[in-house]
């Protein structure tokens, strides 16, 4: 019986140790929480790299592709989170973050990563396209230096994200027809999330309250005024 004790303690020993000890699959992808994780399901999908594809994101400037783009990019879309959520996030409750009156449902303003940057993506589109969009687009409606500043903090944010995610998806090089150099196949597959299910997630958990609802709280405290918006109006 003894030893028959002892077998089972240094076995449940053991699956403890083993259950402490990260995974070599899961030690460099560790997720940071987020209310919207249920909304996530991988699937592969191969890309499409051929120079000429005629995706519905691309081409000269149309109402059509700026819909397309507009539907992706729903970077104004707030959602609520509660303090928990916050917490769980590993964010501090302060109280510069912007609250939802009682009457409006109470928790906190949040929105996803993703939908800004590809509003980012979508903005340099816009300015690759100047004669089209600089006259009419708010986007480029202010001082020359604070749209610059706006295209250079894309352009930053979606820096930050490539080398966040850092695919090392392989890509393979063949030798091309009327080529003398090798060709890079940029048509590989990848693991990847299903959009279209995380923007369902966002637009059936949008809040959608009057503008002049969203208010500061008695308590309430301002962050300092970032030192690019002190000489314009906000």
């Amino acid at each position: 019986m003894l030893s028959h004790g002892a077998l089972i303690c240094t076995s449940m020993l053991f699956f403890a140790l083993w259950m402490g000890t990260p995974s070599p699959h899961l030690h460099d992808d560790i997720p940071i929480y987020s209310p919207a994780s249920s909304a996530v399901d991988s699937t592969v999908v191969k890309f499409n790299g051929t120079l000429d594809f005629p995706s519905i994101y691309r081409g000269s400037p149309s109402p059509e592709i700026d819909a397309a783009w507009a539907r992706i990019a729903r970077d104004v879309l707030p959602t609520r989170v509660s303090l928990e959520d916050i917490l769980k996030a590993g964010e501090v409750d302060s109280p510069s973050k912007v609250k939802y009156p009682a009457e409006f449902g109470g928790g906190f303003m949040a929105s996803m990563e993703v939908p800004h940057q590809l509003h980012c993506l979508n903005l340099l589109r816009k300015a690759s396209w100047p004669e089209y969009y600089r006259p009419t687009d708010i986007s480029f409606q202010d001082t020359p230096e604070v749209v610059r500043m706006h295209l250079d903090h894309c352009i930053e944010m979606i820096r930050q994200n490539i080398m966040c995610n850092a695919d090392v998806t392989m890509i393979t090089w063949d030798w091309v027809q009327g080529h003398k150099i090798p060709y890079p196949d940029f048509n590989t597959r990848h693991q990847c999330r299903n959009y279209e299910k995380i923007l369902d997630w966002t637009v059936e958990h949008a809040v959608h309250i009057p503008r002049s609802a969203v208010t500061r709280f008695e308590d309430t405290v301002d962050i300092p005024l970032p030192f690019h918006l002190m000489h314009h109006d906000v």
